[in-house]
């Protein structure tokens, strides 16, 4: 039978890899390959070890979701816009009104 543990980390994994870069089906065949690597663990320490590696990989795959989705939100309104000037000008550099 499989580990709770185990089972909740690879539904964390796919809920995660729905918004993954590289899409859903890279990251399910991915984790399978991963955990088919540990399918022989039997110790529970190296179980938890294992399990903590793989919530580690789960914060980095948030991390890159993130970088992704800020990258396209700056590039559709950041980008879009002209730069707002920082500060404003000295009365006599302005435009008259």
């Amino acid at each position: 039978a499989m580990h709770s543990l185990v089972r909740d980390l690879y539904r964390r994994i796919i809920t995660v890899g729905a918004d993954y870069p590289a899409g859903l089906p890279y990251v399910r065949e991915r984790a399978k390959r991963e955990f088919a690597k540990r399918r022989h663990l039997t110790d529970e320490v190296e179980i938890k070890r294992a399990i903590n590696l793989g919530r580690f990989m789960v914060k980095e795959m948030v991390g890159v979701i993130r970088l992704k989705k800020y990258r396209v939100l700056k590039q559709r309104y950041v980008d879009a816009e002209p730069p707002e000037p920082a500060t404003p000008l000295p009365p006599d550099q302005r435009e008259p009104a």
